[in-house]
């Protein structure tokens, strides 16, 4: 049975001191709204990103996408990633070894999550708890006996580690103030090799031209990373379309259904946040021959890898977990989840 992994002095300590770490919101800087000048700051919230350029073609989107939310190859999240797939009651979808190992190698992924790891412990922006976390993560603890080698699970729900389910596990945090490892969390990262780039997330319908469509668009976003307790996990955000009249061709009023709530997981390496987004006003001509609509798309990808997990017991004795996984990552250079884009079909 493993003990509590999350401290230098874990080992020989009976004791648990650590609880589920708290997700927090947070509120963050700056949103520019693109193809626009910077839009005026609130204390509640910025403006809902936007793209005000009519695109025609799906190629033009991701050209935009990628001047504007660019992603990388690869990408490392610390701690255990937000962005998982869930079914309706919450529950983690699984992915099997089988179906990321051909995309990511196992034994790749593990020293790839040490490095970053170590990255993550050597910058110094970072709070120096969780530096000392990657650090356990990177190279273990000191007098430990090694890993022998990792334990690799054959799918994302296959992740008891240490006696309980991963996201448990990596949710883990020392709270105890005159302990000398307070603030210290377990050892976990995700990383993973790009699979999808810029998801739809949720548009309205279709409507065919000859007039104006007339919408407004806002949203907010909740379990935001603590700034005192865990990693920086992630948030959820959940925007608001709303019709309006306008013109002949004016919404009916009221709000927009679709899918355009997500979940995402922040890169290590993006020290940006948004909270709130103010409601916006977006108006789309659509000329005769054509179909307008607006569409929702997400600020980052996919990614295909592995939760790697660092244990150790009361013998201690370390062991390195590979679970596999699917986690949406936002893109490390954008405050905002999500951009809007103004489309135009055939009618």
């Amino acid at each position: 049975m493993s003990r509590t992994p999350c401290t230098d002095a874990a080992r020989g300590r009976r004791r648990r001191s650590v609880v589920a770490g708290a997700l927090a919101t947070t509120v963050l800087s700056s949103l520019a709204l693109i193809g626009s000048p910077t839009p005026a700051h609130a204390d509640d919230g910025q403006q809902a990103n936007v793209d005000e350029k009519l695109y025609q073609n799906e190629q033009d989107v991701l050209t935009a996408m990628e001047k504007w939310a660019p992603v990388k190859p690869s990408e490392s999240v610390m701690g255990y990633p937000k962005g998982l797939d869930r079914d309706k009651d919450g529950n983690v979808k699984a992915i099997t070894l089988a179906d990321v190992q051909p995309k990511y190698d196992p034994a790749e992924a593990v020293k790839n999550a040490e490095l970053a790891a170590a990255q993550y412990a050597a910058d110094t922006k970072n709070p120096a708890p969780l530096r000392a976390s990657a650090e356990h993560l990177s190279t273990g603890w000191p007098g430990s006996k090694a890993a022998n080698g990792p334990d690799i699970r054959p799918n994302t729900k296959n992740d008891v580690v240490g006696g309980q389910p991963a996201e448990q596990y990596c949710n883990m945090v020392n709270k105890d103030p005159d302990h000398a490892a307070f603030g210290q969390t377990a050892p976990c990262i995700f990383v993973g090799k790009v699979d999808e780039k810029w998801p739809v997330r949720g548009s309205t319908d279709g409507v065919a031209g000859g007039g104006t469509l007339s919408y407004k668009v806002s949203g907010s976003v909740t379990d935001e990373k603590s700034t005192t307790e865990g990693w920086s996990a992630g948030g959820k955000i959940s925007p608001k379309i709303t019709g309006t009249p306008a013109g002949d061709k004016g919404g009916a009023g009221g709000e927009i259904g679709g899918e355009v709530s997500f979940t995402y997981s922040y890169s290590s390496t993006s020290l940006k946040r948004v909270m709130n987004t103010l409601e916006t006003s977006v108006q789309i001509e659509v000329p005769n021959d054509k179909k307008g609509y607006l569409e929702g798309r997400a600020n980052g990808a996919y990614y295909t890898g592995y939760i790697v997990v660092r244990d150790i017991d009361s013998n201690n004795q370390e062991s390195l977990v590979a679970i596999p996984a699917r986690a949406y990552v936002q893109a490390p250079d954008t405050t905002s989840p999500q951009t809007w884009f103004k489309r135009l079909t055939p009618a």
